[in-house]
């Protein structure tokens, strides 16, 4: 819409027609005929021009489809959220583009889950590359000092998180007070620090259920959980199913 808003889901499109423009934390974005657009959850996003001919093809798939497509690829890095809040655009070539029009327009309906969550890997992964092998991505990063406590939250999450670790306790780390904290995270995404936690932790959990030759127990121990049915109760509780049903559901 024309008000700033953190949106929910992950989005990607190609402009077909027209022009509009798309402010990303403060960054505009000209949106013209044959840019390839990526959009994901946490993100403050307005539209604030757009033409009358403006036309464009688009996925949209829930913040709980994002991470469960994420918890499948990669342990991200903590800079390629803050990179993506620049870099949401892309000009690919005639061929990329009608790929990727045919991805929007596949009759999904009839398909399986799986089959969705594997095309989702596919175009998630691409966009992924593009930061990983820009060799200046990092360089490019220019922080202000809240994002620098962004940025550093996230690494540490990444690095070090376990259920005892509470937003005190990172605040700590990043020599700031956890109210501070939780504040700046909030402005940065509009969720709070200590989902931000949860949302790593199981981010983690789900990446290791896919790893078949990992046992509840082993997993429980690499994420830093006192035993098994501590991790079985937290799991439960954050996603609705026990560890051993989500693997259940998973097609390795």
């Amino acid at each position: 819409t024309g008000c700033p808003s953190y949106i929910e889901e992950g989005i990607g499109g190609v402009c077909e027609s027209g022009t509009a423009t798309i402010v990303v934390f403060d960054v505009p974005f000209q949106i013209v005929p044959n840019v390839v657009i990526t959009l994901m959850p946490w993100q403050l996003v307005f539209i604030k021009e757009i033409s009358e001919d403006f036309r464009i093809t688009f996925f949209k798939i829930s913040k709980d489809m994002f991470s469960e497509t994420l918890s499948t690829l990669w342990r991200p890095a903590s800079g390629f959220l803050l990179y993506m809040r620049k870099h949401i655009v892309s000009i690919p070539d005639g061929e990329l583009i009608g790929r990727f029009l045919a991805y929007c327009n596949l009759p999904l309906q009839n398909c399986r889950h799986e089959t969705i969550m594997q095309l989702l890997r596919v175009y998630f992964w691409d966009v992924y590359t593009v930061y990983i092998n820009d060799p200046q991505a990092e360089k490019s990063l220019k922080f202000t000092r809240k994002d620098e406590y962004v940025y550093q939250f996230v690494r540490l999450i990444i690095e070090d998180h376990s259920p005892d670790k509470d937003v005190a306790y990172f605040a700590q780390k990043l020599g700031i007070s956890p109210k501070r904290l939780t504040n700046l995270i909030r402005s940065i995404s509009g969720q709070s620090a200590r989902e931000w936690i949860v949302y790593y932790t199981i981010l983690e959990i789900k990446s290791l259920l896919r790893e078949s030759s990992l046992d509840i127990k082993s997993i429980a121990a690499r994420v830093n959980f006192p035993d098994q049915t501590t991790l079985s109760r937290y799991f439960r509780h954050y996603t609705g199913v026990t560890p051993s049903q989500y693997r259940k559901n998973i097609y390795f």
